[in-house]
């Protein structure tokens, strides 16, 4: 049997949330088998895109000490997050802490196959990529840690290459 293909986001903001969306909604066409999530703080603002996440097919993975208080607010853990990160194949960290939780978490897993990917603010991350741009720079099987730049980085990129 072949090894499933998980992607893990990490936080459900501006850039987590939309991205939960997409990778679900298009799971078959990317060749994903399943989508996990983790949503640190459990607040019923957010309980509406968490349950329909949830019922469009996305896992959510919540801290251990806060699963409870996501049960009583009407919210289905799968899984906790760190084992939804040790089960994952990518993990899409989409919050403004990526190179802390680099440090203190996916550095546990260098080395083994995972790749993790932050948003453009976490510089430092890994190497920086900008789809298009520096496609070549990729190095399978060795490039862990990735870095997208910024949406402005992209673009600009963009129109320099075509300009220049």
């Amino acid at each position: 049997m072949a090894q499933q293909k998980i992607v893990h986001i990490v936080g459900t903001g501006t850039i987590g949330e939309p991205l939960v969306g997409i990778l679900t909604t298009f799971k078959e066409q990317f060749g994903i088998d399943e989508v996990t999530f983790h949503k640190r703080t459990p607040l019923l603002t957010d309980r509406s895109k968490v349950v329909v996440s949830c019922r469009e097919g996305a896992k959510l993975a919540v801290d251990k000490e806060r699963w409870q208080k996501f049960i009583e607010m009407g919210m289905e853990p799968s899984f906790e997050a760190e084992e939804a990160i040790e089960r994952a194949n990518v993990v899409i960290d989409c919050t403004p802490v990526g190179n802390e939780n680099k440090q203190k978490i996916y550095n546990k897993y260098a080395g083994n196959g995972r790749g993790f990917i932050a948003q453009g603010s976490e510089y430092g991350f890994g190497k920086m990529y900008a789809r298009g741009i520096n496609d070549r720079a990729l190095e399978k099987d060795k490039d862990q840690f990735i870095q997208v730049v910024s949406c402005n980085t992209h673009n600009l990129a963009v129109l320099i290459d075509t300009l220049a």
